[in-house]
Protein backbone atom coordinates (compact mmCIF):
# COMPACT_ATOMS: atom_id res chain seq x y z
CA UNK A 1 0.00 0.00 0.00
CA UNK A 2 1.23 3.67 -0.81
CA UNK A 3 2.21 5.72 1.88
CA UNK A 4 4.77 8.76 2.83
CA UNK A 5 7.82 7.18 2.00
CA UNK A 6 6.81 4.11 -0.74
CA UNK A 7 4.63 3.84 -3.48
CA UNK A 8 3.75 1.17 -5.86
CA UNK A 9 2.35 0.54 -9.69
CA UNK A 10 1.35 -1.98 -12.25
CA UNK A 11 2.82 -0.97 -15.86
CA UNK A 12 1.98 -1.77 -19.37
CA UNK A 13 5.37 -1.81 -21.61
CA UNK A 14 3.71 -2.33 -25.66
CA UNK A 15 6.01 -4.41 -27.94
CA UNK A 16 6.95 -2.12 -31.37
CA UNK A 17 6.54 -3.03 -34.67
CA UNK A 18 8.73 -1.66 -37.79
CA UNK A 19 6.22 -1.35 -40.91
CA UNK A 20 9.10 0.41 -42.81
CA UNK A 21 13.05 0.22 -41.54
CA UNK A 22 15.55 1.94 -43.83
CA UNK A 23 19.16 2.78 -43.04
CA UNK A 24 20.47 5.64 -44.63
CA UNK A 25 23.58 5.47 -43.89
CA UNK A 26 26.48 5.25 -40.95
CA UNK A 27 27.72 8.19 -39.30
CA UNK A 28 31.30 9.62 -38.21
CA UNK A 29 30.39 8.91 -35.20
CA UNK A 30 29.33 5.08 -35.67
CA UNK A 31 25.77 5.15 -35.34
CA UNK A 32 23.34 4.57 -37.89
CA UNK A 33 21.32 7.08 -39.80
CA UNK A 34 17.74 5.59 -40.21
CA UNK A 35 14.24 6.33 -41.60
CA UNK A 36 11.33 3.90 -40.34
CA UNK A 37 7.61 3.85 -39.39
CA UNK A 38 6.73 2.23 -36.00
CA UNK A 39 3.73 1.42 -34.47
CA UNK A 40 3.06 0.14 -31.17
CA UNK A 41 0.62 -3.19 -30.65
CA UNK A 42 -1.24 -4.76 -28.12
CA UNK A 43 1.00 -7.05 -26.79
CA UNK A 44 2.70 -5.94 -23.74
CA UNK A 45 5.16 -6.82 -20.64
CA UNK A 46 3.64 -6.37 -17.47
CA UNK A 47 5.67 -4.34 -14.50
CA UNK A 48 5.09 -4.60 -10.90
CA UNK A 49 7.15 -1.81 -9.32
CA UNK A 50 7.39 -0.08 -5.86
CA UNK A 51 9.49 2.17 -4.71
CA UNK A 52 10.96 3.45 -0.94
CA UNK A 53 12.71 6.01 0.30
CA UNK A 54 15.30 4.91 2.45
CA UNK A 55 16.54 5.89 6.12
CA UNK A 56 19.54 7.77 6.17
CA UNK A 57 20.62 4.91 8.16
CA UNK A 58 20.25 2.43 5.84
CA UNK A 59 21.89 3.76 2.76
CA UNK A 60 24.69 5.67 5.21
CA UNK A 61 27.26 3.12 4.37
CA UNK A 62 27.16 4.73 0.60
CA UNK A 63 28.19 8.08 1.91
CA UNK A 64 31.76 6.52 3.65
CA UNK A 65 32.99 4.91 0.62
CA UNK A 66 30.31 1.40 0.29
CA UNK A 67 32.57 -0.43 -2.50
CA UNK A 68 29.64 -1.07 -4.24
CA UNK A 69 28.85 1.65 -7.16
CA UNK A 70 25.37 0.42 -7.82
CA UNK A 71 22.75 0.40 -5.91
CA UNK A 72 20.98 -2.88 -4.94
CA UNK A 73 18.12 -2.79 -6.38
CA UNK A 74 16.14 -5.93 -7.11
CA UNK A 75 15.02 -5.92 -11.13
CA UNK A 76 13.57 -10.16 -11.85
CA UNK A 77 11.49 -11.45 -14.65
CA UNK A 78 9.36 -14.86 -15.13
CA UNK A 79 11.45 -15.85 -17.87
CA UNK A 80 15.13 -16.39 -17.40
CA UNK A 81 17.08 -14.96 -20.45
CA UNK A 82 16.52 -11.71 -19.05
CA UNK A 83 19.13 -9.97 -17.40
CA UNK A 84 18.49 -9.29 -13.78
CA UNK A 85 19.96 -6.50 -11.96
CA UNK A 86 22.50 -3.89 -13.45
CA UNK A 87 22.54 -5.56 -16.46
CA UNK A 88 18.67 -4.76 -17.02
CA UNK A 89 17.89 -1.95 -18.98
CA UNK A 90 15.51 -0.87 -16.65
CA UNK A 91 17.79 -0.34 -13.87
CA UNK A 92 20.16 2.04 -16.12
CA UNK A 93 16.74 3.87 -17.06
CA UNK A 94 15.82 4.41 -13.04
CA UNK A 95 19.42 5.05 -12.61
CA UNK A 96 19.90 8.11 -14.96
CA UNK A 97 16.19 9.10 -13.94
CA UNK A 98 17.08 9.76 -10.37
CA UNK A 99 21.00 11.00 -11.43
CA UNK A 100 19.39 13.83 -13.64
CA UNK A 101 17.38 15.19 -11.15
CA UNK A 102 19.39 15.15 -8.29
CA UNK A 103 18.66 12.03 -6.30
CA UNK A 104 21.18 9.65 -4.75
CA UNK A 105 19.80 5.99 -6.10
CA UNK A 106 21.21 4.94 -2.83
CA UNK A 107 18.03 6.66 -1.16
CA UNK A 108 15.77 4.82 -2.98
CA UNK A 109 14.92 1.22 -2.42
CA UNK A 110 13.66 -0.05 -5.94
CA UNK A 111 12.05 -3.37 -6.96
CA UNK A 112 10.72 -4.76 -10.23
CA UNK A 113 9.43 -7.67 -11.55
CA UNK A 114 8.67 -8.27 -15.16
CA UNK A 115 6.11 -10.26 -16.65
CA UNK A 116 7.29 -10.75 -20.38
CA UNK A 117 5.16 -11.02 -23.18
CA UNK A 118 7.21 -10.07 -25.52
CA UNK A 119 10.00 -12.33 -26.99
CA UNK A 120 13.34 -11.17 -25.91
CA UNK A 121 15.67 -10.07 -28.53
CA UNK A 122 13.11 -10.50 -31.78
CA UNK A 123 13.28 -7.06 -32.95
CA UNK A 124 9.96 -5.81 -30.93
CA UNK A 125 11.41 -3.67 -28.86
CA UNK A 126 10.93 -5.74 -24.96
CA UNK A 127 13.71 -4.45 -23.63
CA UNK A 128 13.18 -0.94 -24.84
CA UNK A 129 9.44 -0.98 -23.68
CA UNK A 130 10.17 -1.90 -20.42
CA UNK A 131 12.36 0.88 -20.18
CA UNK A 132 10.05 3.46 -21.43
CA UNK A 133 7.66 2.32 -19.29
CA UNK A 134 9.91 2.77 -16.18
CA UNK A 135 10.66 6.59 -17.38
CA UNK A 136 7.09 7.08 -17.59
CA UNK A 137 6.20 5.62 -14.24
CA UNK A 138 9.03 7.76 -12.67
CA UNK A 139 7.89 11.27 -14.60
CA UNK A 140 4.46 10.60 -13.21
CA UNK A 141 5.61 10.48 -10.05
CA UNK A 142 8.50 12.72 -9.95
CA UNK A 143 6.13 15.38 -7.70
CA UNK A 144 6.40 12.66 -4.86
CA UNK A 145 9.94 12.25 -5.26
CA UNK A 146 11.19 15.43 -5.20
CA UNK A 147 9.16 16.24 -2.37
CA UNK A 148 10.87 13.27 -0.63
CA UNK A 149 14.46 14.92 -0.93
CA UNK A 150 13.07 18.67 -1.27
CA UNK A 151 13.70 19.18 -5.09
CA UNK A 152 11.63 20.78 -7.55
CA UNK A 153 9.88 18.92 -9.80
CA UNK A 154 9.67 21.36 -12.69
CA UNK A 155 13.50 20.78 -13.17
CA UNK A 156 13.15 17.82 -15.21
CA UNK A 157 10.79 18.60 -18.77
CA UNK A 158 9.82 16.20 -20.87
CA UNK A 159 12.04 16.51 -23.85
CA UNK A 160 14.69 15.77 -20.76
CA UNK A 161 13.10 12.66 -20.41
CA UNK A 162 13.32 11.99 -23.71
CA UNK A 163 16.94 12.52 -23.75
CA UNK A 164 17.45 10.26 -20.89
CA UNK A 165 15.71 7.75 -23.08
CA UNK A 166 17.62 8.34 -26.11
CA UNK A 167 20.86 7.28 -23.47
CA UNK A 168 18.78 4.43 -22.89
CA UNK A 169 18.58 3.16 -26.81
CA UNK A 170 17.61 4.06 -30.13
CA UNK A 171 13.69 2.32 -29.08
CA UNK A 172 13.45 3.70 -26.06
CA UNK A 173 11.95 7.55 -27.08
CA UNK A 174 9.51 6.32 -29.43
CA UNK A 175 8.41 3.41 -26.65
CA UNK A 176 7.99 6.25 -24.26
CA UNK A 177 5.18 7.95 -26.39
CA UNK A 178 3.82 4.58 -28.92
CA UNK A 179 1.40 5.25 -31.17
CA UNK A 180 2.23 5.41 -35.10
CA UNK A 181 5.41 7.51 -35.54
CA UNK A 182 7.83 8.13 -38.27
CA UNK A 183 11.35 8.62 -36.60
CA UNK A 184 14.69 9.47 -37.62
CA UNK A 185 18.01 10.38 -36.85
CA UNK A 186 18.72 7.40 -34.79
CA UNK A 187 15.29 7.08 -33.42
CA UNK A 188 14.79 10.21 -32.00
CA UNK A 189 13.54 12.78 -34.15
CA UNK A 190 9.84 11.35 -34.35
CA UNK A 191 6.29 13.10 -36.90
CA UNK A 192 3.38 11.68 -35.37
CA UNK A 193 1.31 10.22 -38.06
CA UNK A 194 -2.24 9.09 -37.93
CA UNK A 195 -3.78 6.15 -35.82
CA UNK A 196 -4.15 3.09 -37.92
CA UNK A 197 -7.47 0.73 -37.57
CA UNK A 198 -6.69 -2.54 -35.20
CA UNK A 199 -5.40 -4.92 -37.43
CA UNK A 200 -4.63 -8.30 -36.91
CA UNK A 201 -1.13 -9.16 -36.43
CA UNK A 202 0.68 -12.42 -36.95
CA UNK A 203 3.71 -12.56 -35.34
CA UNK A 204 6.74 -15.30 -36.25
CA UNK A 205 9.90 -15.51 -33.79
CA UNK A 206 12.39 -18.21 -34.45
CA UNK A 207 15.16 -19.69 -31.82
CA UNK A 208 17.81 -18.26 -33.50
CA UNK A 209 18.31 -14.60 -33.26
CA UNK A 210 20.96 -12.10 -34.80
CA UNK A 211 22.59 -9.34 -32.37
CA UNK A 212 21.15 -5.95 -32.95
CA UNK A 213 25.01 -4.87 -33.11
CA UNK A 214 26.23 -7.85 -35.47
CA UNK A 215 22.79 -7.23 -37.44
CA UNK A 216 24.21 -3.46 -38.42
CA UNK A 217 27.92 -4.89 -39.05
CA UNK A 218 26.30 -7.48 -41.52
CA UNK A 219 24.45 -4.91 -43.50
CA UNK A 220 27.46 -2.45 -43.77
CA UNK A 221 29.32 -5.33 -45.45
CA UNK A 222 26.89 -6.56 -47.18
CA UNK A 223 26.53 -3.09 -48.70
CA UNK A 224 30.42 -2.98 -49.51
CA UNK A 225 31.30 -6.04 -50.63
CA UNK A 226 27.95 -8.10 -51.63
CA UNK A 227 26.25 -5.49 -54.54
CA UNK A 228 24.57 -3.82 -52.08
CA UNK A 229 23.62 -0.29 -51.69
CA UNK A 230 26.83 1.71 -51.37
CA UNK A 231 27.56 2.25 -47.53
CA UNK A 232 27.14 5.82 -46.66
CA UNK A 233 29.03 7.77 -44.41
CA UNK A 234 26.49 10.14 -42.72
CA UNK A 235 27.07 13.14 -40.67
CA UNK A 236 25.50 13.41 -37.27
CA UNK A 237 22.81 16.13 -36.32
CA UNK A 238 25.11 18.82 -34.31
CA UNK A 239 28.15 18.36 -37.01
CA UNK A 240 25.57 19.70 -39.87
CA UNK A 241 24.84 22.72 -37.42
CA UNK A 242 21.53 21.30 -36.67
CA UNK A 243 20.42 20.68 -33.04
CA UNK A 244 21.07 17.68 -32.16
CA UNK A 245 18.72 16.64 -29.32
CA UNK A 246 15.75 14.72 -29.46
CA UNK A 247 12.32 16.81 -31.55
CA UNK A 248 9.87 16.70 -34.13
CA UNK A 249 11.38 15.87 -37.06
CA UNK A 250 12.39 19.15 -39.18
CA UNK A 251 11.05 20.47 -42.21
CA UNK A 252 14.07 19.96 -45.02
CA UNK A 253 15.19 16.21 -43.77
CA UNK A 254 15.78 13.74 -46.10
CA UNK A 255 12.60 11.58 -45.69
CA UNK A 256 10.29 14.25 -45.12
CA UNK A 257 8.19 13.66 -48.39
CA UNK A 258 7.74 10.23 -46.92
CA UNK A 259 5.40 11.49 -44.05
CA UNK A 260 3.53 13.20 -46.55
CA UNK A 261 2.89 10.04 -48.16
CA UNK A 262 2.37 7.64 -45.16
CA UNK A 263 0.22 9.56 -44.21
CA UNK A 264 -2.30 9.52 -47.34
CA UNK A 265 -1.85 5.81 -47.07
CA UNK A 266 -3.20 5.47 -43.47
CA UNK A 267 -5.41 8.12 -43.94
CA UNK A 268 -7.71 5.55 -46.31
CA UNK A 269 -7.56 2.73 -43.48
CA UNK A 270 -6.71 -0.14 -46.09
CA UNK A 271 -3.73 -2.21 -45.75
CA UNK A 272 -3.13 -2.80 -49.26
CA UNK A 273 -3.00 0.94 -49.44
CA UNK A 274 0.15 0.43 -47.48
CA UNK A 275 2.20 -2.50 -49.14
CA UNK A 276 3.46 -0.23 -51.65
CA UNK A 277 5.67 1.43 -48.31
CA UNK A 278 6.37 -1.67 -46.35
CA UNK A 279 10.12 -2.13 -46.52
CA UNK A 280 13.12 -3.18 -44.07
CA UNK A 281 16.90 -3.33 -45.26
CA UNK A 282 18.03 -5.56 -42.69
CA UNK A 283 15.83 -8.39 -44.82
CA UNK A 284 18.10 -9.16 -47.12
CA UNK A 285 20.92 -10.10 -44.35
CA UNK A 286 18.87 -11.71 -42.28
CA UNK A 287 17.50 -13.88 -44.58
CA UNK A 288 20.50 -15.04 -45.51
CA UNK A 289 21.97 -15.86 -42.28
CA UNK A 290 18.93 -17.34 -40.94
CA UNK A 291 17.39 -19.73 -43.51
CA UNK A 292 14.40 -19.98 -41.29
CA UNK A 293 13.79 -16.17 -41.54
CA UNK A 294 13.40 -16.90 -45.69
CA UNK A 295 10.95 -19.84 -44.88
CA UNK A 296 8.90 -17.93 -43.26
CA UNK A 297 8.21 -15.00 -44.97
CA UNK A 298 7.88 -17.18 -48.12
CA UNK A 299 4.93 -19.59 -46.51
CA UNK A 300 3.31 -16.31 -44.74
CA UNK A 301 3.12 -14.90 -48.38
CA UNK A 302 1.27 -17.63 -48.99
CA UNK A 303 -1.29 -16.87 -46.66
CA UNK A 304 -2.33 -13.59 -49.01
CA UNK A 305 -1.71 -11.61 -45.98
CA UNK A 306 -2.28 -7.67 -47.43
CA UNK A 307 1.34 -6.98 -45.62
CA UNK A 308 4.27 -8.89 -45.08
CA UNK A 309 7.93 -8.16 -43.48
CA UNK A 310 10.44 -8.19 -40.86
CA UNK A 311 10.53 -5.92 -37.67
CA UNK A 312 13.98 -4.43 -36.65
CA UNK A 313 16.59 -6.16 -37.35
CA UNK A 314 15.30 -9.54 -36.62
CA UNK A 315 14.30 -12.01 -36.66
CA UNK A 316 10.93 -11.68 -36.04
CA UNK A 317 8.78 -11.97 -39.36
CA UNK A 318 4.93 -10.50 -39.17
CA UNK A 319 1.91 -10.84 -41.24
CA UNK A 320 -1.15 -7.82 -40.75
CA UNK A 321 -4.47 -8.71 -41.84
CA UNK A 322 -8.00 -7.90 -43.00
CA UNK A 323 -9.88 -9.34 -40.01
CA UNK A 324 -9.68 -11.78 -37.28
CA UNK A 325 -10.74 -14.63 -39.41
CA UNK A 326 -7.75 -14.50 -41.87
CA UNK A 327 -5.43 -14.49 -38.73
CA UNK A 328 -6.75 -17.59 -37.16
CA UNK A 329 -6.59 -19.47 -40.67
CA UNK A 330 -2.99 -18.52 -40.96
CA UNK A 331 -2.10 -19.08 -37.54
CA UNK A 332 -2.88 -22.56 -38.22
CA UNK A 333 -1.18 -23.23 -40.99
CA UNK A 334 2.07 -22.03 -39.65
CA UNK A 335 1.83 -23.71 -36.47
CA UNK A 336 1.90 -26.73 -38.11
CA UNK A 337 4.83 -25.83 -41.04
CA UNK A 338 6.83 -24.60 -37.95
CA UNK A 339 6.06 -26.01 -34.91
CA UNK A 340 9.70 -25.05 -33.21
CA UNK A 341 8.71 -21.08 -34.27
CA UNK A 342 7.15 -19.20 -31.38
CA UNK A 343 4.04 -17.69 -33.06
CA UNK A 344 1.91 -14.71 -31.35
CA UNK A 345 -1.48 -13.55 -32.12
CA UNK A 346 -1.89 -9.42 -31.42
CA UNK A 347 -3.62 -6.02 -33.19
CA UNK A 348 -2.47 -2.82 -33.62
CA UNK A 349 -2.82 -0.85 -31.03
CA UNK A 350 -1.02 2.98 -32.39
CA UNK A 351 -3.04 5.13 -29.60
CA UNK A 352 -0.17 7.41 -27.78
CA UNK A 353 0.76 6.84 -24.49
CA UNK A 354 -0.58 9.39 -22.15
CA UNK A 355 1.47 12.20 -19.52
Amino acid sequence: MDNDSSFRGCLEARAKLNLSLRVLGRRTDGMHELSTVMTTLSLADKLSIELCKLPMSDNASHFVGQKSDRPPWRIDADVQSIPSGEANICFRAAEMFFEHIGIDPFSISITIFIEKRIPDAAGLGGGSADAAAVLRFLFQNRERLCRWFDLDATSLSLSELEQIALRCGADVPFCLYGGMRFCEGVGEMMTSLPPLFPAPVLLATPAQFVKTKTAFEMLDQFRETDGGAESVQVKTRSQEGAPSGPSDARAGSPCRESVTVWKEAIDRQSLRALDSLIHNDFVPVIAGALEQVEELLGVLRSTHAPVISMSGSGPTCFALFSDHDACEIAFTTMVSYFPDVRFIKTTIDSTSELF
